[in-house]
């Protein structure tokens, strides 16, 4: 009977030592947020979330940036399975639409897959990069509603580094 209590107890050890270690703190992304974005400067302190839940666990970070002409940027970075936006990201990346209101597609930026929902009457627009699976870099605006100046946004943003701090 000691036998099997010892087992047990070394094999809840290393789910506890795995899920543990798969936990992401979202303070580590602080110093990987861009100073501006497009010329919008930080308008605030970040925001960020750790989650965990039934064994699952997510982290977020929030960003403000704005410039003197009235443009603004929320900045997000989302990782785990279920962090929000993660599963629809799955969803959306499997098509592409257009309508006279907006317009969803497929890209690729810098390597990355990347979906832009655009509102082409000036809504809230979004660009979703997946940095690496399950790690998502949002960026949501009303201030543009072309195609190419929201693409522009992700230029100042650093995927790469972002993707190898979840590593």
């Amino acid at each position: 009977m000691r036998k099997y209590i010892t087992i047990s107890m070394i094999a809840l050890s290393f789910v506890l030592a795995s899920s543990s270690a798969n936990a992401f703190d979202y303070k580590n992304w602080i110093p990987l947020l861009p100073e501006n974005i497009s010329g919008m400067e930080k308008q605030g302190d970040p925001s960020g979330m750790n989650m965990e839940k039934s064994g699952q666990s997510w982290s977020a970070l929030r960003q403000e940036y704005s410039d003197a002409d009235g443009n603004d940027i929320r900045f997000s970075i989302v990782t785990g399975s279920n962090g929000p936006g993660i599963k629809e990201f799955e969803t959306m990346q499997q098509f592409n639409m257009e309508t006279p209101e907006k317009n969803v597609k497929t890209l690729d930026i810098a390597g990355h897959k990347a979906v832009l929902e655009l509102n082409k009457k000036g809504g809230k627009s979004n660009l979703l990069i997946s940095a690496q699976e399950e790690t998502l870099v949002v960026i949501d605006t009303t201030s543009f509603d072309n195609e190419d100046d929201i693409i522009s946004l992700a230029d100042d943003v650093p995927l790469s580094e972002i993707a190898d701090s979840v590593d």
